[in-house]
């Protein structure tokens, strides 16, 4: 892993020491709408205690109740950004300890919805802080990782398959920014080794308003962040030629290994249908509700989803798979992402651009882009219960999404690593980001030539073995 547990707990005896009985709830949280936050926090600490009464089930029903009734307008729960992460924190404790894994890493990630937006707080009355939250990330996703593991196809790194990927990125920095000429240069090289076409843009003028979905990014409303929605749905409405994925790659981010094609990470992860689970073998005395089960987690392969391989392979292709992502331990990171051309992915995108769940006190959040994907994707899947499925360790996003290991998509560059408890690059991971890391310091600079001068390096390399 990026960091150690003891130099986490180094970290965290260093802090100063806080007496948080001096911190008003009303002053930490006041209101513009009425709510009593002091209430909430009486009621949250009173449902936790339900556990050592005896009511394991009551406290868990108490705190989802009270987590449904706060994130009903989503937007109003950025008014107590730690009242809510430390309510999605005590429900993940909660299944975790009942070994549904997969809806407490959900609830763990939508916390951090609220924790990404005003940093950490080591030194605060309600019962969450933020290496606890990493840390239980951190150990959630191992856990995860495993059971997806098992949905990955074997795939070499060369495979190719029969359609048409693209890539996006946008790079509308100054000219001379080191981030814009080296991260123009690296997606241009890895372009044109495996022939795919690249859009990349480097200035707004270069992304025009897609009128019929609502997307301008001159509204006034959208931060830059949000330029790659509308980029991405206006690359994947092209009918001449017409792509079938799009690989967006931020600007800070690079490609690392140029032996490994967009087309491979595709397959590893969209060609297997079955979804990872606990789901044991067959057995001819099951339940009805058991075999309702297995077909939702191993749905049959209808013809038409059988795809060829340009080596002219049978592969069978995921026929609900739409959006492919890496996570970390504080959920979506969405700085590289693939996205198949589906109806879905079309309806998706104009739902990102229009989540309004940051209007009212969550206007000014600072990752906002992050923040509403994650929230399309995982808040209603991760509120609707389902305790046969959470048994089964089902996945908590929705159908038409594959979680990718970092490895596979991107890791980070050593600081964010460490600041987030998650996998920092090593040789032979695809793709380096540098998330965190101002492009204008020369830190982060040096950093941007050491990842391209690997990657040239190793494509030179392959060039001379051939």
């Amino acid at each position: 892993m990026a960091i150690s547990r003891f130099a986490l707990l180094a970290v965290a005896a260093a802090a100063p020491q806080c007496d948080y009985s001096l911190i008003e709830i009303s002053e930490e949280c006041p209101s513009d709408y009425g709510f009593d936050w002091t209430l909430y926090h009486e009621q949250l600490y009173h449902a936790r205690s339900l556990v050592f009464a005896g009511d394991a089930r009551g406290s868990q029903q108490a705190v989802l109740s009270m987590l449904e009734a706060v994130t009903r307008r989503f937007w109003f729960a950025f008014e107590c950004p730690l009242a809510v992460a430390a309510t999605y924190f005590s429900l993940a404790q909660s299944f975790a300890f009942q070994g549904r894994m997969r809806r407490a890493l959900a609830f763990v990630h939508m916390g951090f919805i609220f924790v990404r937006d005003k940093g950490f707080s080591e030194c605060t009355p309600w019962p969450v802080q933020g290496w606890d939250m990493l840390l239980a990330g951190r150990n959630l996703m191992e856990v995860v990782r495993r059971l997806e593991d098992e949905s990955i196809t074997p795939t070499a790194p060369q495979f190719r398959l029969r359609e048409r990927v693209a890539i996006v990125s946008i790079c509308a920095y100054a000219e001379e920014e080191p981030v814009r000429v080296i991260g123009t240069e690296n997606h241009e090289i890895y372009a044109q080794l495996h022939g795919y076409d690249l859009f990349q843009i480097t200035n707004s003028a270069q992304i025009a308003p897609n009128l019929a979905s609502g997307m301008d990014i001159n509204d006034g409303v959208h931060k830059p962040f949000f330029w790659k929605v509308n980029a991405v749905k206006n690359v994947l409405e092209q009918q001449n030629p017409r792509y079938d994925w799009v690989l967006w790659i931020d600007c800070d981010a690079f490609f690392m290994d140029p032996g490994r094609t967009i087309d491979s990470v595709i397959h590893m992860h969209a060609a297997n249908a079955t979804a990872a689970s606990r789901l044991g073998p067959r057995h001819w005395q099951e339940s009805p509700e058991v075999a309702q089960l297995r077909q939702r987690l191993h749905p049959t392969m209808p013809p038409e989803d059988i795809a060829t391989s340009a080596a002219g392979r049978r592969i069978k292709r995921a026929f609900k798979v739409s959006l492919i992502v890496a996570t970390d331990s504080s959920g979506i990171n969405n700085g590289v992402w693939l996205m198949k051309n589906t109806p879905w992915s079309h309806d998706f995108l104009v739902r990102w651009w229009h989540s309004d769940i940051l209007q009212g006190p969550g206007k000014n959040h600072n990752c906002s882009d992050q923040s509403t994907m994650q929230h399309q994707l995982l808040y209603a899947t991760s509120m609707s219960m389902d305790e046969l499925w959470d048994a089964a360790e089902g996945p908590v996003w929705v159908p038409e999404v594959r979680v990718a290991a970092q490895e596979h998509l991107q890791s980070f560059h050593a600081a964010t690593a460490a600041t987030v408890a998650s996998r920092e690059w090593q040789p032979g991971d695809f793709i380096k980001h540098h998330p965190g890391c101002h492009y204008y310091k020369p830190p982060c600079q040096q950093l941007y030539v050491e990842a391209h001068s690997h990657f040239v390096s190793m494509a030179q390399a392959m060039a001379a073995a051939r």
